[in-house]
């Protein structure tokens, strides 16, 4: 039973792909079939002139069955794409999730690897500037070394509060930004 039903697999795929082939078959094959019982009964002399309705009034029930048929599967079709495209989407929608999640994993991460050297180059560098209140050359270049060190913390804060990351361009190219979540 397999393999017969595995022989009809290209030709069940082949009418699905083009039912108008298969609503032509059906319908000409009545169309044989009535035709060859109309000239048969003509040839034994039992015709009437209502024979030719009476034999061929279901043809165009045929035809409109065959038409039927072909939207059916026209919106089976558009229906099934439309389940595609939408698992698509999910599939898509999960993946960022899943990148997103990562992402603020991998930053958290890292913020606790860097704030650790970063707070104790922080506790150096406001001992060093009550050391070089008396020069001022060494307490302005402190001064930039701490705003950097600011800079960095706060980045690493906002990316781990963020609630997702967008790229957005810059003078030297693409670079993440954090999204927060304005509700």
């Amino acid at each position: 039973m397999k393999k017969f039903l595995l022989f009809l697999k290209p030709l069940r795929d082949f009418f699905i792909k083009h039912p108008a082939v298969l609503s032509g078959y059906i319908i000409y094959a009545y169309f044989f079939i009535t035709t060859m019982d109309f000239y048969k009964d003509l040839k034994d002399s039992h015709f009437k002139a209502f024979n030719i309705v009476e034999r061929f009034d279901a043809l165009i029930w045929m035809w409109l069955l065959a038409v039927v048929l072909v939207k059916v599967i026209e919106y089976r079709n558009r229906l099934n794409d439309q389940e595609k495209l939408r698992l698509e989407h999910a599939r898509q929608l999960q993946l960022k999730e899943t990148q997103l999640s990562t992402a603020h994993e991998m930053i958290r991460s890292l913020q606790h690897q860097i704030n650790n050297p970063l707070t104790i180059i922080l506790l150096h560098i406001q001992r060093a500037l009550r050391d070089a209140e008396s020069r001022p050359e060494a307490l302005e270049n402190l001064t930039r070394v701490k705003e950097g060190a600011e800079r960095i913390a706060t980045t690493l804060r906002e990316f781990s509060n963020a609630q997702g990351i967008e790229t957005v361009e810059s003078p030297v190219g693409k670079m993440a930004q954090p999204v927060k979540d304005d509700g």
